[in-house]
């Protein structure tokens, strides 16, 4: 009786003992979960920062990057002017380096006549104009020292003169420096450093610059929107820009109430035009106009 006691009082011991040491790790399991709470609320509530691992492979970040505008090249632009019945067209070139092309046409562009002044030494077309129905009128650079002078026919091309006065009241790109606009005289900078195509009638004078129209409005360069811009015409206080157009496959034609961006009107898409080339534009009436691009002619509108 005696012996069975003594055996139940040291299985209680052990059982006592098992007990306090499952109760000792509850603790210290309990203690470092507090401790981990704790540390964590000493962070602000700011969450801990993600692990990474090195899986061996490393790569750079791609950085984005613009595809650069080409610069302009000048001795390509396009210039293209309607007369009564007659059409006028011309290759700027480059004074001292390549020859400018001037020509005429008296068939809507089926055929063309050259009639580039190289007798009198010219080297690169500025502007290009109509003048009395089926005369012209241009701003160039002439003979060795490329010094700018305005032209004028009036045998159709066979003969042009130096006028002074028409120079004075001319509006266009300095041949010499394309960063700089010469307005009858005054001389304003241009929006960019190589600006081109500029077109003027009346009071509206646009260009283009790195393939964007500004308008000159109020003694200020007003951008137009869209990208691309390959030509403009200015007509009766209108602007239309040729430009690509991801709805056009080809070159679109967009017409702005001078300066106005929220003016636009979507004239229509010269299909097959390539919208990277040179280009120059001429309105034949309020919403119509031809595009030269390549060696066509397009009718857009």
């Amino acid at each position: 009786m005696a012996a069975d006691s003594r055996q139940r009082f040291a299985g209680s011991q052990v059982i006592a003992i098992i007990a306090v040491a499952v109760l000792a790790v509850v603790v210290v399991v309990l203690a470092v979960l507090a401790l981990g709470h704790a540390k964590g609320e000493g962070t602000s509530g700011e969450a801990a920062p993600v692990p990474t691992f090195d899986l061996g492979v490393q790569s750079a970040s791609p950085t984005p990057t613009e595809t650069p505008i080409p610069e302009f090249d000048r001795a390509n632009e396009r210039f293209l002017a309607q007369g009564a019945g007659t059409l006028w067209r011309a290759t700027a070139g480059e004074c001292g380096e390549t020859e400018p092309l001037v020509e005429r046409s008296d068939d809507r562009g089926d055929s063309w006549v050259d009639v580039t002044p190289l007798y009198k030494g010219i080297g690169q077309v500025a502007s290009l104009d109509p003048f009395a129905d089926v005369q012209a009128e241009m701003v160039a650079s002439m003979t060795d020292e490329c010094e700018t002078q305005a032209l004028r026919t009036f045998t159709q091309g066979l003969y042009w003169e130096s006028y002074p006065d028409v120079l004075a009241a001319s509006r266009y790109i300095d041949p010499a420096d394309p960063a700089t606009v010469v307005l009858a005289g005054d001389e304003v900078d241009a929006p960019c450093d190589v600006a081109h195509g500029l077109r003027a009638s009346g009071d509206t004078v646009a260009l283009l610059c790195e393939a964007e129209a500004y308008v000159f409005d109020d003694g200020e360069w007003m951008p137009l929107p869209g990208a691309g811009a390959v030509a403009l015409a200015v007509y009766s206080g209108t602007v239309a820009v040729a430009h690509s157009a991801d709805d056009c496959d080809g070159v679109a034609v967009t017409q702005f109430t001078g300066a106005d961006a929220g003016s636009a009107i979507e004239i229509g898409c010269a299909e097959g035009a390539d919208a990277t080339s040179p280009a120059a534009l001429v309105a034949t009436g309020s919403a119509s106009y031809l595009l030269w691009s390549g060696d066509e002619l397009f009718v857009v509108g």
